[in-house]
């Protein structure tokens, strides 16, 4: 049987590793902010991911780089969190029940890193750009997945409603939820589901 990498020229062979080098480092440095809930050093990230630290500074020119790169490899790690089972299906109180379901699991599992990159918003445009993607995506499943209540609403009543179940269900909410008012994750769901309820008119 032939080996057709033997075939590859070398170079895309380098490049192969030095893709699959940076991944396991961008995935070091994911599961290092999890763990710790903060930003680790290179040197943590580079004997996480088994690498020199030399390679690291090659494949990043800068630490705001490998924080991009780790926010947008969450699509791929977590695919479960960004994604609402079944939408836009059932009865409301179905909805509504999946839709806080999956905003507590991303923010129960991601928070830590969600909050770094805030962090970062100030300094770098590309933070600032991945948090308005991401705000704006989110809004979106809101605009999906309650479709049936909303299309009730005047267009200005429909953004009201989707910016106040936005702003409710945010990371930032999260935070002041569990860590100010130390709630529950079940305590936090059952405060959200409820204010949901409110928020969404009422489909005769």
């Amino acid at each position: 049987m032939i080996n057709k990498s033997q075939n590859l020229p070398r170079t895309h062979g380098h490049a192969v590793r030095r893709s699959e080098r940076r991944a396991s480092a961008v995935d070091a440095f994911i599961d290092l902010v999890l763990e710790h809930g903060s930003a680790p050093s290179p040197e943590e990230v580079a004997k996480r991911a088994g690498v020199s630290i030399a390679s690291m500074y090659r494949y990043f020119e800068t630490l705001d780089e490998l924080r991009s790169d780790a926010i947008a490899r969450i699509e791929v790690r977590f695919p479960e969190l960004l994604t609402i089972p079944e939408t836009a299906t059932g009865n409301r109180k179905q909805r509504v029940a999946a839709f806080t379901g999956v905003r507590v699991a991303l923010h129960e599992k991601l928070h830590p890193l969600q909050l770094l990159n805030r962090k970062s918003f100030q300094g770098s445009p590309i933070a600032a750009k991945q948090i308005d993607s991401a705000r704006l995506a989110l809004s979106d499943q809101i605009r999906v997945h309650f479709d049936l209540e909303l299309r009730t609403l005047n267009p200005a009543g429909r953004e009201d409603t989707v910016a106040a179940i936005s702003v409710l269900t945010s990371v930032e909410s999260w935070e002041q939820f569990r860590r100010t008012l130390n709630r529950t994750p079940g305590q936090t769901r059952r405060a959200w589901s409820s204010a949901l309820d409110r928020l969404l008119p009422v489909v005769e």
